[in-house]
């Protein structure tokens, strides 16, 4: 039974996934991603295991509903997946002992920020990493707006293309993460409470 209850709670963190970038990104045009709040409400409710397949499985449908909308198939939209996955592992890391997230709500937000900090860090080096193979070798900016003008500010500016990329990430991966995080802990309250 709590197999199939696990399973449930995955297959409906993916959905709502997408449902969270579609509302936020797609329809309010929010520069970012929101795309691991419920992946973070598994990690804290199931652990590493769940919200590696609930992350992972996004990552690769989303990369086939890129494929269904542009015709072709682009190996740096899988190559996201990383920043997916370090996302999970870098907040797992901190998260992995709960207990001591419920000491005081002090205790609680310092650790919820020290998750999207270090998740930040992780995401900006993985992101701008792909980005600039990308832009080096396909020669396609970040489908992000924001961090596509952000890469041509400091190219402007004459920094190097690899600097740039990864720099460009920091403002809107920071706020991705600090939101996506604080909603994740949010959902899994929620989740603890009804299941």
């Amino acid at each position: 039974m709590r197999a199939i209850k696990l399973t449930v709670i995955c297959v409906l963190a993916i959905v709502l996934n997408f449902l969270s970038v579609f509302v936020f990104y797609d329809t309010l045009r929010l520069p970012l991603f929101m795309d691991t709040i419920f992946t973070l409400a598994v990690l804290f409710y199931a652990g590493l295991l769940p919200a590696l397949f609930v992350q992972i499985s996004y990552n690769i449908i989303n990369s086939f509903i890129w494929m269904f909308k542009t015709g072709s198939f682009d190996i740096f939209m899988m190559m996201y997946t990383i920043c997916g996955i370090l996302i999970v592992f870098s907040s797992w890391f901190v998260a992995r002992r709960k207990d001591e997230f419920e000491i005081s709500p002090l205790i609680t937000l310092l650790y919820l920020f020290l998750i999207a900090m270090i998740s930040s860090a992780c995401s900006v080096l993985a992101g701008g990493i792909i980005d600039y193979f990308h832009l080096r070798y396909r020669n396609i900016p970040d489908m992000m707006s924001p961090i596509k003008k952000f890469t041509d500010a400091f190219v402007r500016q004459r920094f190097g293309l690899f600097i740039s990329c990864i720099v460009a990430q920091v403002p809107v991966s920071f706020a991705d993460r600090l939101i996506t995080t604080f909603a994740g802990w949010g959902v899994y309250k929620i989740i603890k409470r009804v299941l």
